[in-house]
């Protein structure tokens, strides 16, 4: 075998000594400032495939977007498309070349058939209206070419060129010339347009005039690309403003021009005058011929004279309005020869046009209006068209169908035509890309307000989505101007609920729809009550239906009228009464409400627009929805409700059968009907006592009466001679003894049993007639039943009429079956309606599932694009449930970027540690590693590397796996993609300091070590527990002894490992394990999502060059301090805004710690964190308006040791506190500042600072730190020339006995004493005193404040096993009492204690407790 140089070892390993300390450190640097989310580490010891299967599937991970790469559509060797083909056409073949995927065609673009190449040379923005490069306005004189040009120019941003001023200093030269001066102004223009920052157009006014002048144009190349001719058909505009420009003159030559026609004609009328007089003269009388001459003359000389100059006053005065706008002569005729003359070149030069151009009518027009209709001749080749749905596109559509139908059958494997064909039915309208309104119609939704849902029978296409309308007019208007029709920048807002709730009587709509009315949060409208209320504002009567109105009801005010009139009232006073009832006029339209209410007559338009219309039109019934119950209830309703276009969005319907509406409705009917025969009864028995009375008073009777009355007399008398009789007989029964009241209510009772026989016997005629009259309740009740069956009947054939004509309409229906209970019932409803309340903002959006197969296709073609979620689930529930309500979850905060969790859980054994760690792995996917697991897994997979060869020789020589191989082991593993992805939990790892110290050296730092506490007890209870167990899957080191072991050994070491982890990245949590699994859960839950939280934060804010807090980073203090800021661990909040030295050292959490620049600052409290956050720069360098004084300037705390150790300097002050003093010693009195004496107080030496080189002592810490915060205030003091005196210190030994023990060990002595007598204490095997003495001892020991913290954390250990080791006597005494019981029926820590107890007997044992 031959070796290569470079493959010898030494030489490999010379190349990587070299790359280790040239390159990987370097690398290092640059990998931790990198963001972690885009740092992906590899094993180089896989293959390249797996590496490169490693890298996909993690950049996959992370929905970066594809480059999308242009695809050449219409390939050459392709059938050449001819030159003249249709724009839509086009676009058609255009979209359907070389698809990605079935039913996912082309789109095309905003530039439409315009190359954009082109138009990015031609110096325009691609993609916008402003894409002509060059426009030219020509036009008659006075057309509005300036003004249009301006508006044109002003609305895009271009230039005006004004030919007529470009040639005015060329006007003397030659034509050539004159070209040549066209062709370098326009050069000119170019290219300074060119070198402009921003790219403009420009726009040619009124040239070219003439086909030369076009000529000249399109040889230089500089043809404008588009060309707008204005034009006057009948020339009045054009004259008109011509009139109005040249009116001083025009109005001189017509005034002019008429004076000479008015002289004309008033000589033509002189000469008529005169002759005519000749003719009188020759045939007058000689006499009077003699007097005439001398009248005659004069009086023709006046005529003549006035004549002339009202001829002269009609001609001076001209019209102040011209009928055709301008007058019409000589003088207007060169303007119309102006005209002919550019009609005639404009002829000549549009038959050689070779660019687009378009004729604008100025008749009638604003400016503002040709400028509007001009952009849109211009925007129109960039802007979507609309079309109508063509047999050629739904023929597309069913193809793109079939084709995906076959794609995802072909990916699933089954080949099951049957299921194919009923999809393609099914999802023929499905998958159809519907428009920004779902399938309601756009025109209705803009102009009424109202979602009318329609068919694919009227349709139209915009931007590859299709529209459906409700009438042929609107799909018209929707061709013409579709973007007044569909979504700007947002998505359309959808309206309000709009509930009809239709229904039997009896159905139970009104209740249920009150209760549904209220859960949404919507109006509840009662149509048929909105009507009554109408109505009982003039009646105060509501109006029955015709069917429910009894009969007995109709003689009710006869009744009342023999009443008054057996009372005596006057006849006048009731005739008034029932006049003034009939007073009442209702209106023609009240008159057509009560006859609806009464029997259904069909409402006027007009009424149903007053009480309609106004909850579609008006708030707030339009922002907030409402239940209609009772409307429509016939076709005539709904014919107006079509008419108006006043739709729902959902009829219910509550269904009941006749005899559930018998049972609800009966009890009210008969109680209805109860009432009114009582209250007939009593009217009638009233009535028969007012005519009885008044036969009495008046003595006025029939012989009929009387006979009747002596009739009556006789058979009383006979009734009470049997009565009295009978009464006899039975009286000797009884005791003789009788009381007389007893008998008295006897004859009572016989007198009342003798009227009721002759009532009986002799009934009057009306009582008769009305027992006749009168129904029982059986036969009322089979009436009333029969009645309510009947409008059942009728109810619901209208109800099924409705229901038939408004689903006609494609308006959706909900059945409620309202036979059920009320809480089914209303369970039903809440499911039904309330997720089109909830679900309501989605209302117009559409989604379809979509294989995963397709998905990948589309986004390597970069068709689509991932989302703002990426790969993660936006709902964490099922697809469904994001297709009822996607905008609700899309509009959620866009997710942070995913981060790996890395965490650890350490405890002693049977503390849950694996529980944990198994419970996250398998809840959010993170990879569960143990240390030998790893070394397991590197052993196995790469059993050929370097790393698998050292494992093997430690363990082939039964040595332990050393800590720096298993270390290595872990970082091949969390290599893994799982790792670097979602994460990792150490399950019982590290631990030990040195694997922690490992870990910490190749960056392996979690960010959270979680330690789970139990004591010894615990442990070997559940060690117990375990152990009993049946089905162990293997054997396991689980005896008490080794247990007590490894946990020794785990309380030993974990001591190191906790401090380790507090000191140097502060991410230790301390948990109880005694919790529930549950709890433990929830609680490092709870931490993972606040470290997380800052961890995001902290990547998001960097990002942006924002400061961010670095608390839960796992910072090091030897980072700390290399990156301190300038101001190092002082607050730089308080020195900036209050000039306060703050020390912040004292704290090592980073809670309140930030990094701004690369730069770490500790802040003292929560709201100078957030302001150093807000506006870090106004806190650090060249913003602060402080500095920090030099390190000999800054206050430093002392120690009791360390001012003793700076003996012999002395304290400052004597030993008083100069904030004490400083802050207390003035005090204005009559003006003067006097000394308190109270102020001077001494300070302690536990509270020492130095400064300056000069010791002060303080009299409690709150004053240590005011003097640390502001040293220049306090240190630069003098003392009074009077002091109070010294307090000579006693030497404790000069004391007597009792006061040298209280003064010296009392406190502790006493406590000790009190702790011992509540404890009683009793150590196995040895005395009670001998006991208590070695509980005082270590007592004292364990509490001694002058001792270190490591020696009271010693023996307050010992003590509390001093007292475990005490409680084991009385546990062992009552656990053994009684008869013997095998170890399955102890105590199962039991077996331990004992052995426990017995240990402590041995000699060993004794002597090291003592």
């Amino acid at each position: 075998m031959v070796w290569t140089p470079e493959n010898l070892a030494r030489n490999a390993s010379l190349r990587i000594n070299t790359y280790k300390d040239n390159m990987l450190r370097p690398l290092e640097d640059y990998m931790s400032d990198h963001n972690p989310l885009y740092l992906l580490e590899l094993d180089g010891n896989n293959t390249p495939e797996e590496l490169h299967s490693s890298v996909m599937s993690r950049v996959g991970s992370m929905a970066i977007p594809r480059v999308s790469i242009p695809v050449l559509l219409h390939q050459r060797d392709d059938e050449d498309l001819p030159e003249d083909i249709d724009t839509e056409d086009l676009l058609r073949i255009m979209s359907s070349s070389r698809v990605v995927a079935p039913s996912f065609r082309w789109r095309r673009s905003l530039w439409g058939r315009t190359c954009p190449v082109a138009l990015k040379e031609g110096m325009v923005i691609p993609g916008k209206p402003e894409l002509s490069v060059g426009v030219s306005i020509i036009g008659p004189p006075q057309a509005g070419k300036s003004t249009l040009c301006k508006l044109l120019a002003q609305n895009y941003s271009a230039l005006v060129l004004d030919m007529d001023e470009l040639m005015q200093p060329v006007l003397a030269k030659v034509e050539q010339e004159r070209l040549d001066k066209i062709k370098e102004e326009t050069t000119q223009m170019e290219e300074a347009d060119t070198d402009a920052d921003l790219r403009t157009g420009w726009v040619l006014d009124n040239f070219p005039k003439n086909l030369f002048q076009m000529d000249a144009l399109q040889q230089a190349g500089i043809l404008p690309d588009i060309l707008f001719c204005l034009q006057d058909s009948d020339g009045h505009q054009v004259l008109s403003r011509l009139y109005e420009k040249n009116k001083e003159s025009v109005d001189i030559a017509v005034s002019k021009r008429s004076q000479d026609k008015h002289s004309e004609k008033e000589k033509e009328a002189l000469n008529h005058n005169v002759h005519e007089s000749e003719v009188e003269t020759k045939t007058a009388d000689l006499d009077t011929v003699a007097e005439e001459p001398e009248e005659y003359p004069e009086q023709f000389e006046i005529d003549s004279t006035a004549h002339s100059d009202r001829i002269k006053k009609e001609a001076l005065v001209l019209p102040d309005n011209w009928g055709m706008g301008y007058p019409d002569g000589p003088k207007m005729n060169d303007y119309k020869l102006q005209l002919q003359q550019f009609e005639s070149e404009w002829e000549k030069m549009r038959s050689a046009l070779t660019i687009s151009h378009s004729v604008l009518e100025i008749s009638g027009k604003s400016p503002e209006d040709l400028l509007k209709e001009m952009i849109r001749i211009m925007e129109k080749p960039f802007k979507y068209a609309s079309c109508e749905v063509s047999t050629m596109d739904l023929d597309e559509e069913a193809e793109d169908i079939e084709a995906l139908a076959e794609l995802e059958i072909a990916e699933e494997g089954n080949s099951n035509s049957d299921t194919a064909e009923e999809e393609e039915e099914v999802n023929t309208t499905a998958m159809r890309l519907l428009g920004d309104t779902h399938h309601f119609c756009p025109v209705t939704l803009k102009n009424h307000n109202v979602l009318w849902p329609c068919t694919d029978e009227i349709a139209a296409k915009y931007r590859e989505k299709t529209y459906y309308f409700s009438s042929k007019e609107a799909k018209e208007s929707f061709i013409q101007n579709p973007e007044q029709f569909v979504a700007q920048t947002e998505p359309l807002k959808p309206l309000a609920l709009r509930i009809f709730l239709l229904g039997t009587r009896g159905s139970g709509k009104t209740t249920q729809g009150e209760w549904l009315a209220q859960q949404l949060g919507l109006f509840h409208i009662q149509f048929r009550e909105q009507l009554q209320m109408l109505i009982m504002a003039k009646t105060n009567k509501r109006v029955l239906y015709a069917d429910e109105v009894e009969s007995s009801e109709e003689p009710a005010e006869d009744l009342e009228a023999l009443i008054k009139e057996a009372r005596g009232e006057d006849k006048e006073e009731t005739g008034d009464t029932s006049v003034n009832r009939e007073e009442v006029v209702l209106t023609d339209e009240e008159k057509a409400i009560k006859a609806y209410l009464s029997y259904g007559d069909p409402l006027t338009p007009h009424i149903l627009d007053m009480v309609i219309a106004p909850y579609w039109k008006q708030e707030p019934y339009m922002s907030t929805g409402f239940i209609l119950e009772g409307f429509p209830h016939s076709p005539d309703e709904v014919q107006y409700m079509l008419q108006q276009k006043l739709f729902p969005d959902i009829v219910v319907t509550m269904m009941v059968d006749v005899m559930d509406v018998q049972k609800r409705l009966l009890p009210t009917y008969l109680e209805k009907l109860r009432k009114r025969g009582n209250y007939r009864k009593a009217q009638l028995k009233l009535l028969r006592d007012l005519r009885k009375k008044n036969q009495r008073i008046s003595g006025i009777s029939t012989t009929m009466s009387l006979v009747q009355e002596e009739n009556i007399s006789k058979r009383r008398a006979e009734l009470m001679d049997e009565k009295g009789t009978k009464s006899l007989k039975t009286k000797f029964r009884y005791n003789e003894n009788e009381e007389d009241n007893e008998e008295a209510e006897d004859e009572d009772n016989i007198e009342d049993e003798i009227e009721a026989m002759l009532e009986e016997e002799f009934p009057q005629e009306e009582e008769n007639d009305d027992a006749e009259s009168e129904e029982n309740e059986a036969a009322a009740t089979e009436r009333l039943e029969t009645e309510i069956e009947e409008r059942f009947v009728t109810d619901e054939n209208n109800l099924v009429t409705v229901t038939e004509l408004l689903s006609e309409q494609n308006i959706p229906k909900v059945s409620i079956n309202a036979s059920r209970k009320l809480r089914i019932v209303r369970h039903q409803l809440l499911h039904k309606i309330q997720p089109l309340l909830t679900n309501r903002e989605s209302l117009f959006q559409k989604c379809q599932p979509i294989s995963y197969t397709l998905v990948l296709k589309l986004l390597l073609s970069s068709y689509k694009h991932h989302s703002a979620f990426g790969c993660w689930d936006p709902i964490k529930e099922n697809r469904n449930t994001f297709m009822l309500n996607p905008l609700k979850y899309l509009r959620q905060p866009k997710p942070n970027p995913s981060l790996p969790v890395k965490m650890a859980v350490v405890g002693p054994a049977k503390s849950g540690k694996t529980t944990v760690a198994q419970m996250f792995a398998q809840k959010y996917g993170l990879a569960r590693l143990s240390i030998g697991g790893v070394m397991r897994m590197v052993l196995n997979t790469q059993e050929h590397t370097d790393l698998a060869v050292q494992m093997k020789k430690h363990l082939s020589q039964g040595l332990v796996v050393p800590d720096e191989l298993a270390i290595q082991c872990l970082e091949v593993a969390l290599m893994s993609t799982v790792c670097s992805t979602r994460g990792y939990v150490l399950d019982g790892f590290p631990m030990t300091l040195k694997q922690a110290q490992l870990m910490g050296s190749r960056s392996i730092i979690p960010m959270i070590v979680v330690e789970l506490e139990l004591d010894t007890v615990e442990v070997l209870k559940r060690g117990l527990v375990d152990k009993m167990k049946p089905k162990k899957p293997h054997l396991m080191h689980d005896s008490s002894e080794i247990l007590h072991i490894r946990n020794s050994c785990y309380k030993q070491e974990v001591e190191h490992v906790r401090q380790y982890f507090q000191q140097q990245h502060n991410n230790w949590i301390l948990l109880n394990g005694l919790k529930s699994k549950w709890c433990i859960w929830d609680s490092i839950l709870k931490e993972v999502s606040i470290s997380m939280k800052y961890i995001h934060s902290y990547l998001e804010r960097t990002r942006r060059g924002q400061a961010a807090c670095i608390n839960r980073l796992c910072i090091t203090p030897k980072e700390l301090q290399c990156r301190l800021g300038e101001f190092g661990l002082y607050c730089p909040v308080c020195l900036a805004l209050h000039y306060h030295l703050v020390d912040c050292s004292e704290t090592a959490s980073l809670a309140l710690a930030a990094e701004y620049r690369a730069h770490y600052y500790k802040m003292c409290g929560s709201d100078h964190l957030e302001k150093f956050l807000a506006t870090p720069d106004q806190f650090v360098h060249p913003g602060c308006p402080h500095t920090l004084p030099e390190s000999h300037l800054l206050p430093k705390k002392l120690t009791e040791i360390q001012v003793k150790n700076r003996f012999p300097q002395q304290v400052e002050m004597k030993g008083f506190c100069p904030v004490t003093y400083l802050d207390g010693k003035q005090r204005i009195s009559r003006g003067l500042l006097v000394v308190r004496y109270e102020a001077l107080v001494r300070g302690n030496v536990e509270y020492a600072v130095e400064y300056r080189e000069k010791i002060y002592i303080f009299e409690t810490k709150q004053k240590q730190d005011k003097f640390l915060r502001l040293p220049e205030t306090y240190w630069d003091q003098k003392l009074p020339s009077k002091v109070p005196p010294l307090c000579e210190a006693v030497p404790l030994t000069s004391l007597p006995t009792l006061g040298y023990l209280e003064q010296g060990v009392a406190v502790a002595v006493i406590k000790a004493m009190t702790a011992v007598g509540c404890l009683k204490p009793k150590y196995p095997f040895l005395s009670i005193q001998r006991s208590a003495l070695l509980y005082v001892a270590y007592y004292l020991k364990a509490f001694n404040h002058r001792s270190t913290d490591y020696v009271r954390r010693k023996y307050k250990k010992q003590l509390a096993m001093f007292e475990e080791n005490c409680e084991l006597i009385p546990y062992l005494s009552s656990s053994m009492r009684g008869n013997y019981r095998p170890p399955s029926e102890r105590p199962f820590d039991f077996e331990f204690k004992l052995i426990r107890f017995l240990a402590l007997g041995d000699p060993p044992g004794a002597s090291g407790v003592m």
